[in-house]
């Protein structure tokens, strides 16, 4: 039906509703609505690419219960398994997965084959979880992987006894592999009787008794989990689903053990990009680093959303500039991360530098065709010392050419993270683009160049490896207004390794400025005590979403303590409005209802237990909820068309007395809170978040609609819901699907 105008048969799909729920003053505004100007968002980042995971077991018909519980995560687009009893996986089919989980109850058919294919798949950037018996009884991978590859020590044999995870031996409460996991029991031995750990490698965890229960490193991209990984559901003795968070301790350790695929998409010859390739791979950071020659052809968005990033740059003619500027849009639309470098935007000829949509759409940070320039030049000032491109980053050598753009300015929307020492741009993000960055560096190093170029031993290798990351995972914030625990959620969230960076911003003794919020790509705040300025930190919030930034506002600054004002108040910014009550003298709550499971902040959410007083029955009022507490309160709600969140619980674990318990998804929540807002994409009238706004929407517009007075589909932020709210959604609701 799209395509057919509004005064057609939407004409008509209006009058009939209207009549139904007789609603007449309608279309006293229909005639004047298109005047209005068309819903034009700005370019969001989508959702980002689900990573997949193959299982390597000896018991297929039993290891289909490990392959439901991984898949009931919902974090993984395939969950596959392979019979190593039967035959050996190559590395090739290896490589097609983001991380292997290999578990035996039984003898591999070649385990030298089979340890020298983990081993070439690690060395390549893949993540290996070892589970037992494959760590030590039941033919163990052999080959070059015993003992170079291995994170506990080898050599010993089933334990006898039954064990419990041992939460006095977790010497780092924040590991991610430990998000969310407090309880895992067994009634017999299933695990590997071994105490000991390779030279390099850290003890996670331990079971009662000593033995290890979890153990990473000292190699990137593994982890040794011992842990028969069957459950109740398909072993009398596993770890029983409905008490032991198995499920968790098994999915955090293959995210734990993932790197980032990315792909170089040059136009410049095989020499200089198997440099780059090398440069980067050679950090450790990054997993897989592929390349496309873009001089003999383009990629397609499929090939591209098989990587979490792409790097571009161009010392020849793109094959076609304009198609790689168009599916490269489509891409960062899509979710993926781009970083464009020397001469992809600064080159003069059309053919070296990206075209077509990736111009006219605003995807440029560096402007195009600004020309480039050359000539001696290091690292010069940088605006953003923390910021994870930065990271390590303390020398940059540019070499006797030091190929860099001749412009000093950006685009619009564009922020300078660092500048050469002639001021020139070295690195810039987008603040509207999270998943966008540019580089002033030409890739290729003096390994290839000799004196022109960057000097191996400065930190060119750094620079484009962070860049990279900072595309792939946002760079974020907490700003509270509570001294004491500021940092417990930072520290978490950084913890979890799905973020580049987290800062902790004090919001009590003074108020961070636009600028300070400016390099985020997400805020989390909340109160304890009064903000230092309740007007400021509101206005300056509304600000930040304006220009593209997400905010997740966390009790208590949706509560009587302290709130945001401002235009955060006035103009529409809130879900719950506050000041709401406080309720006093709550029981301790848990993790309730699941209203929309699919939704991305309920993702791989299973239990939550906050403290006594932290939860509260009111609705949102702009927005919807997504998760609620057994006592029916809110724990997490979303805006209606707004890059914004809502949490009913002080984000605050337990190391603190009235926080969350630690042992539960406190942290994982709120980090689900954060991406959402970072790359959520607006939407006026969808009311309901089905990613349409179609008749279901107009039904629950025009009931608020007619009451006026109510904000449940205030699009303008003044609080009713009246004409001018009506001629907003009348466009939306004229193209049925988000634009």
């Amino acid at each position: 039906m799209r395509g057919l105008s509004f005064r057609g048969w939407h004409m008509d799909r209006l009058r009939c509703l209207a009549t139904a729920f007789g609603f007449g003053r309608l279309f006293f505004l229909i005639a004047g609505v298109f005047a209005a100007a068309a819903f034009t968002p700005p370019a969001q980042a989508g959702a980002k690419r689900k990573p997949s995971v193959l299982i390597v077991n000896t018991l297929p018909a039993f290891f289909l219960d490990v392959q439901s519980q991984v898949r009931s995560s919902g974090l993984f687009a395939a969950v596959d398994l392979f019979n190593g009893a039967a035959g050996t996986p190559s590395v090739a089919s290896l490589k097609a997965y983001d991380a292997v989980l290999v578990a035996s109850d039984n003898n591999f058919s070649d385990p030298v084959a089979l340890g020298n294919n983990l081993a070439d798949y690690v060395d390549a950037g893949g993540g290996v979880v070892n589970a037992a018996y494959s760590v030590g009884t039941f033919s163990p991978p052999a080959g070059r992987w015993n003992p170079g590859y291995l994170c506990m020590s080898p050599g010993a044999g089933l334990a006898t006894t039954g064990a419990s995870l041992d939460l006095s031996s977790i010497t780092d409460p924040n590991h991610a592999i430990l998000i969310g996991v407090g309880a895992l029991s067994t009634s017999f031995g299933y695990r590997i009787n071994q105490n000991a750990v390779v030279a390099g490698a850290t003890v996670v965890a331990r079971w009662t008794g000593g033995n290890v229960l979890v153990a990473a490193g000292p190699l990137p991209g593994r982890v040794d989990l011992n842990l028969n990984l069957l459950s109740t559901d398909a072993l009398f003795g596993g770890w029983n689903p409905a008490t032991d968070d198995g499920v968790k301790l098994i999915v955090n350790s293959l995210l734990y053990v993932m790197r980032p695929k990315v792909l170089l998409v040059h136009a410049d010859s095989d020499l200089n990009s198997a440099d780059v390739q090398s440069k980067i791979r050679g950090r450790g950071a990054l997993g897989p680093v592929d390349r496309f020659d873009a001089r003999f052809g383009t990629p397609t968005l499929t090939q591209l959303q098989n990587y979490d990033a792409v790097m571009t740059w161009s010392n020849y003619n793109y094959s076609n500039s304009d198609a790689l500027g168009n599916v490269l849009a489509d891409y960062v639309d899509a979710g993926g991360g781009v970083v464009c470098a020397a001469y992809a935007h600064a080159d003069t000829s059309p053919n070296r530098r990206l075209g077509g949509r990736w111009i006219s759409g605003n995807y440029e940070i560096i402007p195009a065709g600004s020309g480039a320039m050359n000539g001696t030049s290091t690292l010069g000032a940088v605006a953003y010392a923390s910021h994870p491109i930065m990271n390590g980053v303390l020398t940059i050598n540019g070499g006797t050419g030091s190929p860099r753009p001749f412009t000093k300015a950006i685009k619009p929307g564009g922020l300078i993270v660092a500048k050469w020492s002639d001021d020139r741009t070295l690195a810039a993000v987008s603040k509207a683009l999270p998943n966008r960055a540019d580089l002033g560096l030409f890739p290729p190093s003096s390994t290839i160049g000799g004196a022109s170029w960057w000097q191996v031993g400065s930190d060119g290798d750094k620079l484009m490896s962070n860049a990279l990351m900072y595309t792939i995972r946002p760079y974020v914030a907490t700003v509270a207004a509570e001294s004491f625990a500021l940092s417990d959620l930072s520290s978490k969230l950084a913890a979890s390794r799905r973020f580049s960076g987290v800062a902790a911003l004090d919001a009590r003794t003074g108020t961070p400025d636009p600028e300070t919020f400016a390099p985020f790509s997400a805020l989390a705040t909340w109160s304890h005590y009064r903000y230092a300025d309740t007007n400021a930190i509101g206005n300056w919030l509304a600000d930040y979403v304006d220009a593209g930034g997400g905010v997740v506002a966390a009790k208590y600054a949706i509560t009587d303590f302290c709130f945001p004002e401002g235009r955060w108040k006035t103009q529409g910014y809130e879900i719950v409005p506050a000041p709401l009550p406080h309720p006093e003298f709550i029981p301790e709550q848990l993790l309730g209802t699941v209203l929309e499971p699919n939704h991305p902040i309920a993702s791989f959410v299973r239990k939550l237990q906050i403290s006594p007083s932290d939860s509260n029955p009111t609705p949102p009022l702009r927005g919807r909820t997504i998760l609620t507490a057994n006592d029916g309160g809110m724990l997490a709600a979303v805006h209606n068309f707004k890059k914004r969140a809502d949490l009913g619980y002080w984000p605050v674990s337990s190391s603190f007395d009235g926080g969350w318990n630690r042992h539960t998804d406190g942290a994982w929540l709120a980090a689900n809170a954060l991406e959402f807002v970072v790359r959520v994409k607006p939407c006026p009238g969808d009311f309901n978040g089905d990613g349409q706004v179609d008749d279901t929407d107009f039904v629950l517009f025009i009931a608020r609609y007619d009451s006026l007075l109510d904000p449940r589909a205030d699009l303008t932020g003044d609080g009713n819901t009246d004409d001018a709210d009506f001629s907003i959604f009348v466009v939306a609701y004229n193209e049925l699907i988000c634009p």
